[in-house]
């Protein structure tokens, strides 16, 4: 090219940089960070926002590592369509404001994650919106929760922090029965069972947990028919609630060895919370595969890949909870979960922390409770770095 040709320096540092065309492929999805999309013309803008043309144009409607990250969970879950969305809680305030609107009702299970009671019972409620609670594991209790203008019945696999089973199937069927949505939360039970096989109609995930399972991501996605999860796509844009590439593209990687992880935290929380029961230190040991636990039956019928990997124990108050917590060596305080490495939780000063003494009496949620998230470390190990701390208590 002519020097008179050439483009102003200012013009080649602005204009993207050409692609190079390429007969092989990555191995690894790669990571899309643009959040805008170059469009031909106004034909194909048109076509790709009507769905006659497959293409992204703005980050924060769709983007190539939400497309991957939704579709590969879609396909593990047995639904039509899944929506990444910015946060556990982002995935939830997208449901929850696509079904519900003033003077609707919701019926949500005893013993929800903290953050999801007060987004219905405080922030939802400011805008009209009402909710009562049933007990998720006896599944008629739902019937005196149910009101005529109850839109959406809300439980979790496995409740948080005293891993309390729901009767997916039984809940399904009153709710269904009365005409209102339901929705699980499926955060602590990734791979343990399909919630929509069992008739839910959405699911819900905090992707920021075992999904991810590094602690280097903040993501949720919701899973359910493709009909309303479009629908719900458009209010999570509209709010501002969907997922970012670089997130997405990390959860896509930790999905990858989710299967495994599942497998060996299973068999270890199962060993640990067995040795936790029989100590003298422990008044009480909260975990499914136990049985001891109350929901043994709906946990053998339902929960046929095991019983997770969160156990919760109680050490008897506050004070003994502090010094159990000071006195371990190996496993961090970290209030979140589903890491590769072991971790715990306090719940009454993290994840139930705005609740009032008498809702954690309700729930039977104590300060001396401790939520432990157990990984991929050898069992042995980690009985080893518990056992001390207990002997200071």
């Amino acid at each position: 090219m002519a020097d008179t040709e050439r483009a102003d320096d200012a013009t080649i540092c602005a204009r993207p940089a050409p692609e190079r065309p390429s007969a092989t492929r990555p191995v690894s999805p790669p990571i899309t960070l643009s959040s805008v999309y170059h469009v031909a013309d106004l034909a194909q803008v048109d076509a790709i926002y009507n769905g006659e043309e497959r293409g992204f144009i703005y980050a924060r409607d769709a983007h190539p590592n939400a497309s991957q990250l939704a579709a590969k969970l879609a396909e593990l879950e047995g639904a039509e369509a899944a929506l990444v969305c910015a946060s556990g809680m982002a995935a939830e305030a997208a449901l929850l404001l696509s079904c519900v609107s003033s003077g609707d009702h919701i019926a949500l299970s005893e013993g929800l994650y903290g953050r999801t009671v007060g987004l219905v019972g405080k922030e939802l409620a400011r805008f009209g919106v009402s909710y009562s609670t049933f007990d998720a594991t006896r599944a008629d209790s739902l019937r005196s929760a149910l009101q005529p203008r109850t839109k959406l019945a809300f439980v979790e696999t496995i409740s948080n922090p005293l891993v309390r089973v729901a009767d997916i199937r039984g809940v399904a069927e009153i709710a269904h029965a009365s005409g209102a949505l339901f929705a699980v939360d499926h955060t602590f039970a990734p791979l343990l069972c399909r919630p929509l096989d069992l008739g839910a109609d959405f699911v819900v995930h905090s992707a920021t947990k075992l999904i991810g399972g590094h602690s280097d991501v903040t993501l949720g996605v919701l899973l359910g028919p493709k009909a309303q999860i479009d629908r719900i796509t458009q209010v999570a844009s509209t709010f501002g609630l969907t997922g970012n590439p670089f997130d997405s593209w990390l959860a896509l990687r930790g999905l990858s060895t989710l299967a495994l992880r599942v497998e060996r935290t299973n068999k270890t929380a199962q060993t640990i919370a067995t040795r936790l029961a029989s100590h003298p230190r422990v008044v009480r040991v909260n975990y499914p595969g136990l049985p001891t636990h109350p929901d043994r039956v709906v946990t053998e019928r339902q929960l046929t890949q095991g019983a997770g990997a969160m156990i919760s124990f109680d050490v008897g108050g506050r004070e003994q909870a502090d010094r159990f917590i000071r006195s371990l060596e190996h496993i961090p305080y970290a209030p979140s979960l589903g890491d590769v490495s072991t971790t715990l939780s306090h719940p009454t000063t993290t994840s139930h922390r705005f609740q009032t003494p008498e809702q954690w009496a309700a729930q039977g949620i104590t300060p001396g409770l401790i939520r432990l998230s157990v990984g991929l470390e050898d069992a042995q190990d980690l009985w080893r770095d518990l056992d001390a701390a207990l002997g200071k208590v």
